[in-house]
């Protein structure tokens, strides 16, 4: 019997969920609430990544008949990828198009949080001060979201193929 291609596993599941992705901060975006990074947000955002990678193993092992622990994490790592190469051009459309200073708007609230927890971490620092200082490493959320994506994926897939690989036949 033929292999099945992965790769095709890895862009369709990985194109699935990162439009599902998408759309949930875009649905944040237009009720503003895209602002606030609480642990809602974040255990959403990785249940839809769980529930990608993990439709896409099960359903390459149920077109394939079996599937080894390497090509599980082969296509949720592939899966991953996908997913953050989406993260990053929807992360550069959303601060370069659809809203231009959403990078001032963040830090002015990470301001307003350190002023009240932890005012002398600040040393008297104002507002503007603040944003200037941080603004040059906004850069790296670009490689941030491709390293720590394709890492989460990664071991969320080690993870799975304990638990999905075929197990071998006496």
């Amino acid at each position: 019997m033929e292999e099945i291609s992965s790769k095709k596993y890895m862009i369709n599941y990985g194109l699935t969920t990162s439009i599902v992705l998408v759309s949930f901060s875009l649905m944040l975006f237009f009720l503003e609430a895209h602002y606030e990074q609480d642990t809602t947000q974040t255990i959403v955002n990785t249940v839809i990544i769980f529930i990608g990678i993990t439709l896409g193993c099960i359903a390459f092992k149920n077109a394939n008949n079996k599937i080894k622990a390497s090509t599980v994490r082969k296509i949720g790592t592939g899966i991953s990828l996908v997913i953050a190469l989406v993260s990053v051009f929807y992360y550069f459309f959303l601060t370069n198009i659809m809203e231009p200073d959403y990078t001032d708007k963040v830090l002015e609230i990470q301001y307003n949080q350190s002023m009240e927890k932890y005012p002398e971490a600040l040393q008297g620092m104002d507002l503007n001060t603040f944003i200037e200082n941080y603004k040059p490493f906004n850069f790296l959320m670009y490689p941030i979201i491709l390293i720590s994506t394709i890492l989460f994926g990664f071991l969320y897939s080690v993870f799975l193929s304990l638990f999905i690989k075929t197990k071998k036949q006496l």
